[in-house]
Formats: structure tokens, C-alpha cells, sequence
């Protein structure tokens, strides 16, 4: 038996989560500190995080005694390269934290460049953390289609992200396949210990109500999140719109959502002159209440690491139309996935889903959501845990030349 498992399992559990922006990562981090606590009332949770994640995750877990926050500053933009000053805030937040022992640390991060400052701050310590990372695709690709300083500049973020890896003790991505991917960026020889963690599926609460459909047999269509084209190819469902009314198919869509390509979205819709049939709702913090059940969600993107929409919608029966990408025939039905990513592809599945009756749809993702349940979670977070803790504190015993501590 190990010698360290009995304190790891009892030991608190410390997350750091410093991005600057909001998004999926920060809902998934929030819906597992809440299973975390229903599951392991017993155990400890310790949250250092910016205000405004504070805010998010608070939405998820309530009051609790066992959880306590500690505001960190936000990560700074190209923080690959500026994160030096952030070291000293960190150090001053970290250091009462690592002067007591504590050895299970979860970096909760949307994208490999947040948390560098604490990274470094528990090297002083000896301590290196698990890495849960959430969007693990390279600068490069999100810049594929940008000025030549912005490729250059995503080159070298690449390149230097490539020594980051190593400095964790575990990193863990959001599916399977996207630990694949993970290690084909690894440099050339390097042992890391990877794994993957599936995000939790959200209840819908009961008191959750939804909007009236719209009357007749008009086809809704619904796009959910940032509104980025090279991540979510949202621009693809202003294509499939245009096309259906060509056909004289009685379609709308609602986008639900920002971004930095929301004002290129909406120019493209006038251009079509689809303005009459597509509708804006910003952002939300609970979008479900608007969508009625006989809608179908659309998520055409070029890449994912288990989107928490997809996950969503089939928790509460709505439909989907994906993009035919290996993280979504990892995590939903593949009735529900496009062949290719082609126009056509797209609203051919559209047609067939939206003839399924609401047995088939109930059936289906009964079957794919097994994998997504609380106590799934807990148990293969508690694994990496102690396999990280028990690591961790095997490495420093023997370069301390003892045999136990």
C-alpha cells in the first residue's frame, strides 16, 4: 500500500484558475467543485481564481464551508511572454498555501499560456501540479488566417509552450481524443504523464422553463457560444441558412453568444439579406431558457475539447448537428454528426435529425451520457489525484534520500 494515499485523499484540494476570459473552462471547473463537494462533503476545497470566475462559480456551487476563494489578478494578454509580472502577486497568494503541505493542485486552464505565474511560484516549493487543460490546439492554428507578424508571433508562443509542458506534473485534457493531440505536440522524447478527464454534465434545474415555438413548421436552428470562425466556424450556419431559403425551407436562426467575429456575422447575414429570419441574443447565463425543445442546435466547429453545449443540449432532450470532428463521435451519438463539413453535409443531417421522433432522441443520448454522470467524475478525478500526490511525493522522498516521510 502507499504510503501517501491516506493523506492524499484527505487532503485539501487546491484549484487556480487565473484566465482572463469566460468560458467553457470556467463552467466546467464550477460544475466539478460542486460534485466535488455533494460527493467528498468531507474534503476541502481551496479556489484561486479572479473575481469574475469567483462569480461563475459561486452560480454552480452555493455557500459552502468547505469552500473558500482566494482572488488572484487576471493572467495578462500574451502571458506566455508577460506572465513575470504576475509573480510576485502570486507568490504572496501561493506561499501560505504551500507552507502547509499541501501537495493536490489542479491548474484548471482554458489554454496552455494562463497560469504560468503559479506555475513557476510552486517550483519554489518543489510542487508540481496537474494541469486540467481544456483547448490544447496550437496559436498557430487560431492565427492560421492572420497578418504575418500575428503567424510569426503564434510560432513563437508555440515554440515556447513547448517547455511549458514538462513543468506539470500530469496534464489532463477533456477527452480522449484531445489527449491524442495533446501528445503529438510533445517535444521529440519527452516523458509526460498524460490522461483525460471528462467535464460534467450540467442537471438542468426543474424550475427551468422554456420559450414556445415558434408556430407552424418552421425549422429552428440555434448556434450557442463565442462567435470565433476559426474555433466555431459559426459563419457556417449563415451558409446553411441562405441555401435552406433558396429552397424555400421555413428556417430561422438565433445566435446566442460574443466574440470577435459577432460584427462579421451580422454583416454577412444583411449581405444575404436574412435579417428577417436570424436573430441576436448576446450573451446569456443560462441560454437553454430560450430554446424550445423542438429546436436543433448546430455546432459546425473545427475544433473542440468536449463541448459542454453538446453535453448540455442532450441532458435536456434538445438536438444537435455536429461537425464530423473525433471528439464528437467520442462524447455523442454519431446519428447526430455530419458526414463532412460541407454545406450540404450539414443540412442533410439537419433534415434527418429533425425527423427523429423524441423516443429515438431520449434513447440516443440516454446511451452517450452515461459517461458524463458526477460520481464518474469524482472517481477518476480522485484517481489522478492521488496517482499525481503519490508521484509527487515518491520523487521527493528519493531525492531526499529517504525512504518515507
Amino acid at each position: 500500500m502507499n504510503p501517501h494515499s491516506d493523506t492524499c485523499i484527505s487532503e485539501p484540494i487546491i484549484f487556480v484558475d487565473d484566465a482572463h476570459t469566460y468560458g467553457g473552462a470556467q463552467i466546467a471547473l464550477g460544475w466539478a467543485i460542486r460534485a466535488l463537494l455533494r460527493y467528498r462533503p468531507d474534503r476541502a476545497i481551496v479556489c484561486v481564481c479572479t473575481p469574475a470566475s469567483r462569480e461563475t462559480i459561486q452560480r454552480f456551487t452555493g455557500e459552502d464551508k468547505n469552500l473558500n476563494f482566494v482572488d488572484c489578478p487576471p493572467a495578462l494578454p500574451l502571458n506566455i511572454f508577460a506572465f513575470p509580472l504576475r509573480l510576485l502577486s502570486f507568490y504572496r497568494l501561493l506561499a501560505p498555501l504551500a507552507r502547509q503541505g499541501n501537495r493536490v493542485w489542479w491548474f484548471n486552464l482554458a489554454g496552455i499560456e494562463f497560469c504560468l505565474a503559479p506555475l513557476l511560484v510552486l517550483k519554489l516549493w518543489g510542487l508540481r501540479p496537474v494541469a486540467w487543460l481544456h483547448n490544447g490546439e496550437t496559436f498557430r492554428f487560431y492565427n492560421a488566417n492572420g497578418s504575418l507578424q500575428r503567424r510569426l508571433i503564434s510560432r513563437i508562443r508555440d515554440a515556447a509552450a513547448r517547455f511549458v509542458f514538462p513543468l506539470y506534473l500530469r496534464i489532463v485534457t477533456p477527452s480522449h481524443a484531445t489527449e491524442g493531440a495533446l501528445k503529438s505536440r510533445l517535444r521529440r522524447g519527452l516523458r509526460l504523464s498524460t490522461g483525460f478527464l471528462y467535464p460534467i454534465v450540467a442537471v438542468p434545474p426543474k424550475e427551468e422553463t422554456r420559450q414556445n415555438s415558434l408556430a407552424g413548421s418552421t425549422l429552428q436552428l440555434w448556434i450557442i457560444g463565442r462567435v470565433e470562425y476559426v474555433h466555431k466556424n459559426n459563419i457556417a450556419a449563415v451558409e446553411i441558412m441562405k441555401r435552406l431559403r433558396e429552397r424555400n425551407v421555413s428556417v430561422c436562426l438565433s445566435v446566442v453568444g460574443e466574440g470577435p467575429d459577432l460584427e462579421h456575422l451580422k454583416r454577412s447575414v444583411r449581405v444575404f439579406k436574412l435579417g428577417e429570419w436570424v436573430a441576436f441574443h448576446g450573451w446569456q447565463s443560462n441560454p437553454w431558457t430560450l430554446i424550445p425543445k423542438e429546436a436543433i442546435v448546430l455546432l459546425p466547429s473545427h475544433y473542440e475539447g468536449m463541448p459542454l453545449v453538446a453535453t448540455e443540449a442532450m441532458m435536456r432532450g434538445i438536438r444537435i448537428v455536429t461537425s464530423p470532428l473525433a471528439v464528437f463521435y467520442e462524447g455523442v451519438p454519431h446519428e447526430m454528426i455530419a458526414r463532412a463539413f460541407s454545406t450540404e453535409a450539414f443540412m442533410e443531417k439537419i433534415a434527418d435529425v429533425s425527423s427523429m421522433d423524441d423516443t429515438r432522441v431520449r434513447s440516443l443520448y440516454s446511451e452517450a451520457l452515461m459517461k458524463f454522470s458526477e460520481n464518474s467524475f469524482v472517481t477518476k478525478f480522485e484517481s489522478l489525484s492521488l496517482a499525481g500526490c503519490s508521484t509527487e511525493a515518491g520523487r521527493k522522498d528519493n531525492h531526499s534520500g529517504r525512504g518515507h516521510v
